[in-house]
């Protein structure tokens, strides 16, 4: 009997595991560049003494959607989507910190800063300064930044082999931790275009709809499991 509350319990953490992820998919439905997270589970056996094996539900942890968002013109010049695999550097308290998204502006000295006043970064680790009396700023497709007097900084891309190990940190940001980021290839800067959230609003509320739906059966089990073992426990005085 434990062995059939122990796996209904199990399965009942894994949905709430994904559930949690569901809803966070959902609630940055209009997050610029944000990419879908979604849970990894195994079957973990186990053989008791003397018994079959019981199979229990293991949270493996999870992955990240990494395909590219749809790309939409905004017309402001200091919006930038990346095209391809890659991602910009940006200055933070904590050290250097990944992201993809490319809301910009300058702040009163000139610095280019994300909107949390972060500054962005250049090819050699640098925050990027530009004039504020030239009216006129272009970021060509590798990055590079020119004004009236021409070319001023270049702003760095970076890759990683496997961006899965990236840590989301809030905002946006993704903290590498011991990987090391290297140039990224093969990927374009948009000027003026936001790269969009790549959540599927419809998959998303589907999945919801789904785990809920689990998640009473599972309820359902345990429930006639408490009322099995309830009704023993009033016979056994009859048994003997």
């Amino acid at each position: 009997m434990k062995n059939a509350v122990f796996i209904g319990l199990s399965q009942q953490v894994a949905l709430k595991r994904r559930l949690d992820m569901t809803a966070n998919n959902l609630a940055n439905v209009n997050t610029t560049a944000f990419k879908a997270e979604h849970p990894l589970f195994e079957e973990f056996l186990i053989r008791p003494m003397n018994h079959k094996a019981v199979s229990f539900v293991q949270d493996y942890g999870s992955y990240r959607d990494l395909h590219e968002g749809e790309f939409t013109h905004t017309g402001r010049p200091l919006d930038l989507a990346i095209s391809g695999e890659g991602y910009f550097s940006i200055e933070t308290d904590q050290g250097v910190r990944y992201t993809r998204n490319g809301s910009f502006r300058l702040d009163p000295d000139g610095y280019i800063v994300s909107s949390a006043n972060q500054p962005l970064l250049d090819e050699n680790n640098r925050k990027i300064m530009v004039d504020v009396q030239f009216q006129e700023l272009n970021i060509a497709p590798d990055g590079t930044i020119t004004t009236g007097p021409g070319q001023t900084q270049k702003i760095t891309l970076v890759s990683f082999d496997n961006p899965q190990v990236l840590k989301q940190v809030g905002n946006g940001l993704y903290d590498a931790g011991a990987y090391r980021p290297q140039a990224a290839t093969e990927t374009r800067i948009l000027e003026r275009t936001l790269e969009k959230s790549n959540v599927n609003s419809i998959l998303e509320m589907t999945s919801m709809i789904d785990v809920m739906r689990a998640y009473q059966t599972a309820q359902q089990l345990l429930n006639s499991e408490h009322e099995l073992q309830i009704k023993t426990i009033e016979e056994m005085p009859t048994l003997q």
